[in-house]
């Protein structure tokens, strides 16, 4: 019984690479996502992130909260960290864009692929929105890398890729985005990267590079610690059953002053 359960565990293993490998290639031929972002001044900015909004049946009234606090707070960008929609539908997608570019925050939003944003034909909507799934994208002082690590795992292209966008990197600030966290701080939790080489890979990069954050989701609730001079910050706020320790929903404020970066929990009016 345990030998057939690790076979079905390697076929699904197996399955998961190849779907995401495919991907992978088409989202190397697609552009990054359409931003229009004029910041005033490239050295003090803020931005909000959230993760698991799970917009479903076309629902995004969190969503519209969220963006409404955000612009209250003078947040000039927002990025989503995954499971945007709750069945990777159109009628959700297209309820989001509708919510978004009502809200301000047309040509603002660095959106990332979420395992629940690939059910169905989820990922044939994404990229017709919003385009690659992996890319890089310079925001004043600061480099955003976002992975798609919709099946819960990196692959070895896409490390690659990670670690020459790094490597040339030239900004004051780089932040990985990622929907699986190679981590949940202060957490034992299976959600987060399934391959624990990968994470440990993840993180040794993170910190070599100096990178000042890696900014996830996937886990409902709001976890932070700094590891080896790099902050792992977990925002999964927008949706979904709620998790320990942050039972509300929220999102994250990150305040970019230079050379440092803050952090402000905000929950929900």
């Amino acid at each position: 019984m345990r030998r057939i359960f690790l076979i079905l565990l390697l076929v699904a293993a197996c399955v998961s690479q190849s779907v995401w490998y495919e991907r992978f290639q088409q989202s190397k031929a697609l552009p990054h996502p359409p931003i229009s972002i004029s910041l005033p001044d490239s050295e003090v900015f803020s931005f909000a992130m959230v993760g698991d909004l799970h917009v479903a049946n076309g629902n995004t009234e969190r969503l519209q909260t969220i963006l409404t606090q955000a612009a209250n707070e003078g947040d000039q960008f927002i990025i989503l960290l995954g499971d945007i929609v709750d069945q990777g539908d159109k009628e959700s997608f297209e309820a989001v864009e509708t919510a978004i570019k009502n809200g301000g925050f047309e040509g603002k939003v660095l959106p990332l692929l979420g395992n629940h944003d690939i059910f169905s034909n989820g990922w044939d909507e994404f990229k017709s929105k919003w385009g690659a799934s992996h890319y890089a994208i310079t925001l004043g002082n600061s480099r955003f890398l976002a992975l798609d690590t919709a099946d819960g795992i990196i692959g070895e292209d896409q490390m690659e890729w990670l670690q020459n966008e790094l490597r040339t990197s030239s900004s004051r600030h780089d932040f990985i985005l990622t929907h699986y966290m190679p981590i949940v701080p202060g957490q034992r939790t299976y959600l987060r990267l399934s391959n624990q080489t990968e994470a440990e890979r993840l993180m040794k990069l993170a910190s070599r590079f100096e990178v000042t954050g890696v900014f996830g989701g996937h886990y409902h609730s709001y976890c932070r610690e700094e590891i080896a001079g790099v902050e792992y910050v977990v925002a999964g706020g927008g949706g979904g059953r709620r998790m320990e320790p942050i039972k509300n929903h929220f999102f994250v404020q990150v305040v970019i002053n230079q050379g440092n970066a803050t952090f402000n929990l905000r929950l929900l009016d």
